[in-house]
């Protein structure tokens, strides 16, 4: 069963308490709802979510397209909007956070659990890509460097003759 602890940040008390319920029936730990972009970050930042449920339009100043990003520059976890409003132009406006899904409401149980289990696997499969390419780029200055000061020399050539490398 899944244990990993969601974030809800949506300004509809009523939607966000049957939010928590479906939650916690999935198995997933749902954390206190917050209604603002500003509670939004405070809690993601102390709180350590493994995921984020976010409506766009919330009550306070900021929208939930800017909590998102906000959340985004200070933790690594993954963004779900979850929203009443499908219209193009927030869409794309939506896509400047890049968040893991979009769920129009009301959304149902199993859509809501699919999306949830996708970007999570998705997330992981992400760190999983940066912690390789992070390894690769040091094997890469390794090799750099042993080639650069080898006191022997390294030519390279491809097979119409033409030189390619030649360490200094």
């Amino acid at each position: 069963m899944a244990s990993e602890k969601i974030l809800i940040v949506e300004d509809d008390g009523i939607l966000a308490a049957h939010l928590e319920d479906v939650l916690a029936a999935l198995g997933y730990r749902p954390l206190p709802p917050v209604a603002s972009a500003e509670a939004a970050l405070a809690a993601a930042t102390t709180l350590q979510p493994d995921l984020v449920l976010m409506d766009i339009e919330l009550s306070g100043e900021a929208s939930g397209i800017v909590a998102a990003e906000q959340i985004r520059a200070c933790v690594e976890v993954p963004i779900i909007f979850v929203t009443g409003y499908s219209n193009d132009p927030l869409l794309q406006q939506a896509k400047t956070a890049v968040p893991y899904g979009y769920l129009n409401k009301p959304v149902p149980e199993r859509e809501l659990a699919a999306t949830i289990e996708l970007a999570l696997h998705r997330h992981a499969l992400d760190r999983r890509l940066r912690a390789s390419e992070a390894a690769l780029r040091a094997s890469e200055e390794r090799y750099r460097r042993l080639v650069e000061n080898l006191n022997e020399g390294i030519w390279e050539i491809d097979a119409a003759g033409v030189t390619t490398f030649v360490n200094p």
